[in-house]
Parts: structure tokens; C-alpha cells; sequence
């Protein structure tokens, strides 16, 4: 039989995040004035990106309601202060309602993004951008313990088994870190409601694709390079990696 080809026809979920690593690191305390005007100036140019702010002294967020005419919304947290410094998620597309939002591309968003940090914050350095991409794709009839294992490993699992693998495949300039575990859609059986069954089988992937020298402050032209080769990654290479394919030639 012929071996299941993983595509992007088989995405059912797909978040993007955008991590962002500065220093001096970002006080929330003691830098609400700037936060809240990098606030004000984000859903002034991206209103489809960010609007609502849920901030505290140990908190800060802007969330994005989704609205997909018909089916339904979701409110989305879209920015999130870390330790390390920002994170911006983009959903691109929501399983529950079936639905592609309507964002702009990474490159542009992340490019304004930037320009609106630096205005406000133009004393702290980007050390690392990396760009998270986090997939779930349906896998079919394929049970997702034994398709995981029998691809990449040479271990007998059964579908009650638990496998995760992590590989970074780092070149040069980038780390490129592919993280793989199953996942399984359950639904009640109408049955016995006290019980569920699964009706579908997925492989939830996560690539996060960065830079690995932090000694300097990124510029413009440095972090659009970063953001072109993780989408060059994302788009090609890592289906030949899904799919083997680098081992078959």
C-alpha cells in the first residue's frame, strides 16, 4: 500500500506565532506609559489583528475577536508579553468552524509590527525572531501512535502507546526544530454518553524556525531574511521531512 502523503491539503488547524527575545527585557511595571502607547498604536494601523488590552502589573495581553459570518466567533488572545519579550499569534486557521482568517502575510505583519515596537521602545535590542508554526493535520484512517512510530522510529507501538519526537536540524544561521506528537478527535457515543470514541486521527506539528547568533541587534533587512527562509522551510522542506522524502531519494 501506499505510504500516506502528509500536504497541505491536510492542514485542519494552523497557528502562527511570532517570537520575539529583547534586552533589556520588557518590566511591565515599570513600563506601562510605553505599553500602553504601542498599544493604542497597534489597533490604530492593524484593527484586524489586535483590539482589546487584558493588562495587569504581572499581565499583558491584546486580544482579537474573530468573527466568521454564519458559524460562529472566537476571541483570540493575538499578543502576549513573555520574560523573554513579545509573542505574536496569528491564527490562520481555526479547526472548529473549518475557516481561514483573513490576516495579512507574516512578512508584512511582522515588518509594521517592529516599526511600532522600535518607536516605543527604541532602547531595547532583538536578539532572536523566530517564527512558530503549530499544524494539526488529519491523517485519515491512520492510527496516529503507529504512524508517528512507524515513520520516523523502528519501535512496535500500539494505539494506546504515547510517542513524542523532537529534532532540530539546525543549519548555520537558523535552528530548525520540528516537534511531532498524535492527537486524536474524540465525540460521545450516542450510545453510552459517559463515553467517547475517536472519529479522527491527526499529527499535531510544531516547527519553530530562528537564529541562532544573539549577539547582535537584528535590523530590518536581518529579521525579513528569517521570516523568507522559515517560510521557505515551512513550505517545502519540511513536507519532504514529513513524508520522508529526503530518505527515499
Amino acid at each position: 500500500m501506499e505510504a500516506y502523503k502528509i500536504s497541505k491539503s491536510n492542514i485542519e488547524d494552523h497557528i502562527e506565532k511570532i517570537g520575539i527575545d529583547v534586552r533589556p527585557v520588557i518590566e511591565l511595571k515599570m513600563e506601562k506609559d510605553h505599553l500602553y502607547n504601542f498599544y493604542t498604536q497597534l489597533i490604530e494601523e492593524h484593527p484586524n489583528l489586535f483590539e482589546s488590552l487584558v493588562q495587569s502589573p504581572n499581565n499583558f495581553q491584546v486580544k482579537k475577536k474573530f468573527i466568521f459570518p454564519g458559524k460562529g466567533e472566537l476571541e483570540l488572545t493575538t499578543l502576549a508579553i513573555t520574560q523573554r519579550g513579545l509573542v505574536l499569534i496569528i491564527p490562520r486557521k481555526v479547526f472548529i468552524f473549518d475557516e481561514q482568517t483573513n490576516v495579512d502575510e507574516t512578512e508584512k505583519i511582522v515588518i509594521e509590527f517592529l516599526k511600532i515596537f522600535r518607536k516605543n521602545f527604541s532602547h531595547k535590542k532583538i536578539c532572536r525572531v523566530g517564527q512558530i508554526n503549530e499544524y494539526v493535520f488529519t491523517l485519515g484512517q491512520n492510527r496516529s501512535v503507529q504512524f508517528l512510530a512507524e515513520r520516523f522510529t523502528k519501535i512496535r507501538m500500539l494505539s494506546d502507546g504515547e510517542i513524542r519526537i523532537r529534532v532540530n536540524r539546525p543549519v548555520d544561521d537558523y535552528n530548525r526544530v520540528i516537534e511531532m506528537q498524535p492527537v486524536q478527535k474524540m465525540e460521545q457515543a450516542k450510545e453510552l454518553p459517559s463515553e467517547q470514541h475517536v472519529v479522527a486521527y491527526g499529527l499535531k506539528v510544531v516547527v519553530d524556525f530562528n537564529n541562532r547568533d544573539m549577539s547582535k541587534d537584528l535590523d530590518t533587512d536581518r529579521i525579513r531574511g528569517i521570516i523568507q527562509s522559515s517560510i521557505q522551510f515551512n513550505n517545502k522542506e519540511l513536507y519532504e521531512f514529513l513524508n520522508m522524502a529526503e530518505e527515499n531519494k
